[in-house]
């Protein structure tokens, strides 16, 4: 079965005194427990709200190469993503494929040039926003304003629809998800949120705005945070709930997962690490789901939506 995780942000942990390839207790995610359990993994540069606004590039950069330095030291493990091409051997196993994306349109610094500096340097994805505003649209923090797109983040959602990099809605506002949906000729993602319906957290889609990403061929990411979750005592059952539902809304072919390992503190009962993210695929089969429907939610729509947009 093919298994994709559409975020992490393990990048954080890296430091010079470890390497990506086994951090051990001190992460949700490693190349080592990766292996042949995840193959494709997104892992995100994500600019902490410290380094904003001022250093958001210089932030950005750092984990970028940091990225790069790490994957380049495990180059039997791990291929790096950059096209449909690389995308083929997805079937074959023993590599864990990685694909680098950056959580914050704030590394652009309100400059078109810079798009296509990350891309050269093999970003593939932006999250446009994280909770704040930003040159290219609210974040989800920022509902209150009505806030879409601005004209520097329409020119954003034009350029990397040509150059082919995959837009990511997740912390977004409302606004400026359906700002997006206005102006984009590609299908989006949303890497990691669930379903306000059984939880109305900001960062949650509503039934609506899962209806719309799923006509578009959008897709997505359950994600393990508790708080987007429910209350009480999260496990299992409350992922499987939300894929239920995201399924039930918008179809099987809009829904995938998205952990958000190491981008939260905490992690469902069952679900403490990435060696645990096959139980997700078994619960799905006790509930009923065929094989067909199972591999995709585990991963086949996320390779179906980056085959149709990543350059040749």
């Amino acid at each position: 079965m093919i298994v994709v995780d559409a975020h992490c942000d393990t990048l954080l942990k890296v430091t010079k005194e470890n390497s990506l390839y086994d951090l051990k207790d001190t992460s949700h995610l490693d190349i080592k427990r990766a292996l042949n359990r995840i193959n494709l993994q997104v892992f995100a540069a994500y600019i902490g709200s410290p380094y904003k606004p001022f250093q958001s590039l210089q932030r950005g950069l750092a984990l970028i190469e940091t990225f790069h330095q790490e994957i380049e030291k495990l180059a039997d493990h791990v291929k790096l993503v950059r096209n449909k091409k690389d995308l083929q051997t997805i079937d074959h196993g023993g590599m864990l494929h990685a694909l680098l994306a950056v959580e914050g349109g704030e590394i652009l610094c309100g400059d078109l040039l810079l798009l296509h500096t990350i891309f050269r340097l093999g970003v593939r994805s932006i999250g446009l926003t994280w909770n704040q505003r930003n040159e290219i649209a609210d974040g989800c923090g920022e509902a209150v304003t009505g806030g879409g797109l601005t004209s520097f983040g329409i020119k954003v959602v034009e350029e990397m629809n040509r150059l082919g990099m995959v837009i990511d809605l997740a912390h977004i506002s409302p606004a400026g998800f359906w700002s997006v949906l206005d102006h984009t000729k590609a299908p989006l993602m949303v890497s990691h949120a669930n379903c306000q319906k059984l939880c109305p957290h900001v960062r949650n889609l509503d039934d609506e705005q899962i209806k719309a990403l799923s006509k578009i061929n959008g897709v997505m990411g359950i994600t393990l945070v508790p708080e987007f979750l429910g209350t009480g005592d999260i496990g299992l059952e409350d992922v499987l709930k939300h894929i239920d539902h995201a399924v039930s809304i918008g179809g099987v072919d809009c829904v995938g997962l998205g952990s958000d390992f190491d981008g939260t503190e905490t992690l469902p009962k069952g679900l403490e690490d990435v060696t645990k993210l096959y139980l997700i695929g078994e619960g799905l089969a006790k509930r009923g789901y065929n094989d067909s429907d199972i591999e995709k939610i585990m991963g086949r729509n996320f390779i179906r939506l980056f085959n149709t947009i990543l350059p040749e």
